[in-house]
């Protein structure tokens, strides 16, 4: 039995690629029309222009047919979010197969510094490629992901974020020892917290810094044990830079 279109309205969109499945093709078509402004509104984010009739948007059209092929509610409970996600990755791989796109904007949103030396550790804020620009916003909703799982938000860690120069580079330090250290490593992920004792052996820190500390550690030591490349280049040039100044 084919869906209606009044039927089409009250279903979620994960109710509806159900149903494609099962067979009622138009439901591809009919997704790509109620969403073609969501679809729009990325591309435009992302290139800061209107979409309508540019390569991008077609690559996005593209990206969300492939989302509606691989979506699995299993892994990913919201259609929108996993179409979202797909539709950057490939505007993105885009951006980088053509030159006209390696446009340099400055890197300053990592960092913040209230030193007043000038001093600024090597290579910490390079000139981004609008393309690199994109694939952070990719980086870090999966950072952000990782994050819910030790129950610390966004908010959280830029409360925590320590002021001082000296201060970050001594958590990108820690998290870096944290990070190649197996038995620590699985001992936080194990227990959902900084392990505390085991650090405090190799270095010259009180309990109550690393304690003060904690949430911003473990961020920095979960970004360098993923596949986000680019923030994860950061801290290790910042540990570099620190070390060197």
């Amino acid at each position: 039995m084919q869906t209606t279109m009044s039927e089409c309205l009250s279903l979620e969109p994960e109710e509806l690629i159900d149903r494609l499945r099962d067979g009622e093709s138009e439901i591809r078509e009919y997704l790509i029309k109620t969403y073609w402004d969501y679809i729009r509104s990325i591309v435009s984010r992302m290139t800061g222009r209107k979409a309508d009739s540019t390569d991008e948007f077609s690559v996005a059209l593209e990206a969300f047919n492939e989302a509606i092929d691989d979506f699995d509610i299993a892994k990913n409970p919201s259609f929108l979010s996993f179409a979202g996600l797909v539709i950057n990755r490939r505007v993105i791989d885009y951006f980088r197969r053509n030159k006209k796109y390696g446009v340099e904007y400055p890197f300053s949103s990592l960092s913040g510094d209230d030193r007043d030396d000038g001093y600024e550790p090597a290579g910490f804020h390079p000139p981004l490629l609008l393309t690199e620009r994109f694939e952070i916003q990719d980086e870090i909703l999966s950072f952000k992901q990782s994050l819910m799982a030790f129950g610390i938000s966004f908010d959280d860690l830029i409360l925590s974020a320590p002021k001082h120069t000296d201060s970050r580079a001594m958590c990108a330090a820690v998290a870096k020892k944290l990070h190649e250290d197996r038995r620590l490593s699985a001992k936080l992920n194990e227990d959902g917290r900084l392990p505390i004792a085991g650090l405090l052996a190799g270095f010259s820190l009180s309990r109550k810094t690393l304690e003060k500390n904690r949430k911003y550690i473990i961020a920095l030591y979960l970004i360098l044990q993923s596949d986000m490349e680019i923030l994860k280049g950061y801290i290790e040039s910042y540990i570099k830079g620190a070390n060197a100044g």
